[in-house]
C-alpha cells in the first residue's frame, strides 16, 4: 500500500494542498476536496483509494484550466473542450469538467451566442446569417446559434434592418471619395460579406441611390 506522508499547502496554488506519497512529490488538490476525501498523514492508501484520489485531482484541475480560460472572455462549449484537450486533459474528465461547467452557468451556448451577437452588433455589425456562421465555425449548435441571436438582438433593442442601416451608412462614408459607380459595387459586395439578406441589400441600396447627391 502508499502511504501519505505529508500534506502541506501547494506551491503557488492558493487553498490547495499536496498530498505527498511515500516521501515523493505528490498529489495536488484544492483544500476542501482533501478534507471531503478524509485524507490524513499516516493513511495507507490501497489501490481503489489512491484511484479515487487522482480522479480527483484531475477533475479539479480540469476544471481549474476551464475557469482559468473562461476569465477571460465567454466560450462556447466546443471551445472550452479544444483548450482542455490540448492541455492534455483526459477525454473522460474533459466531459466530466464541461457537464460541470455548464452546472454552474459559466458554460452556457445560448448565452455566448446571446454575448457574442451583443458584441458584435455594437462594434462590427452584420447579417443573422453571417452571425450564425460565426457561431457554427466555434462549435454552437445551429439551435443554440439561433436562440442566442434572437435574445442578442433582442437585448440590444435592435432589427437585423437597424444594423443593415449602420453598417451601410459606415460603409458608404469610407468609400465617399470614389467614382459612384465603383463605390455602388464596393458597397453592395462589402453588405454582402457581411452577411445581410439579398432583398434587404437591394432596398438599402436603391434607398441610398436616391438620396445620393449626383
Amino acid at each position: 500500500m502508499t502511504r501519505i506522508t505529508g500534506i502541506v499547502p501547494a506551491k503557488r496554488r492558493s487553498g490547495w494542498v499536496e498530498i505527498r506519497l511515500d516521501g515523493a512529490s505528490g498529489i495536488l488538490l484544492p483544500h476542501g476536496e482533501a478534507r471531503s476525501l478524509a485524507l490524513a498523514v499516516g493513511d495507507r492508501i490501497d489501490p481503489d483509494r489512491l484511484e479515487t484520489i487522482r480522479v480527483a485531482a484531475a477533475r479539479a484541475e480540469a476544471i481549474r484550466i476551464a475557469l482559468r480560460y473562461l476569465s477571460y472572455r465567454p466560450r462556447s462549449r466546443r471551445e472550452v473542450e479544444l483548450h482542455l484537450a490540448s492541455r492534455g486533459v483526459d477525454p473522460v474528465i474533459v466531459e466530466w469538467a464541461l457537464g460541470r461547467c455548464e452546472g454552474l452557468g459559466t458554460v452556457d451556448d445560448i448565452e455566448f451566442a446571446a454575448a457574442f451577437t451583443r458584441d458584435r452588433t455594437r462594434l462590427r455589425p452584420c447579417g443573422e446569417s453571417r452571425l450564425k456562421a460565426d457561431l457554427l465555425s466555434r462549435g454552437v449548435a445551429r439551435a443554440d446559434a439561433s436562440e442566442g441571436i434572437r435574445r442578442g438582438l433582442r437585448e440590444e433593442g435592435v432589427a437585423e434592418a437597424d444594423l443593415l442601416e449602420r453598417e451601410g451608412a459606415r460603409q458608404a462614408r469610407r468609400l465617399r471619395h470614389l467614382d459612384v459607380e465603383v463605390a455602388r459595387r464596393r458597397l453592395h459586395a462589402a453588405l454582402m460579406r457581411r452577411g445581410f439578406p439579398p432583398h434587404m441589400v437591394h432596398r438599402w441600396m436603391e434607398a441610398w441611390e436616391a438620396r445620393s447627391p449626383e
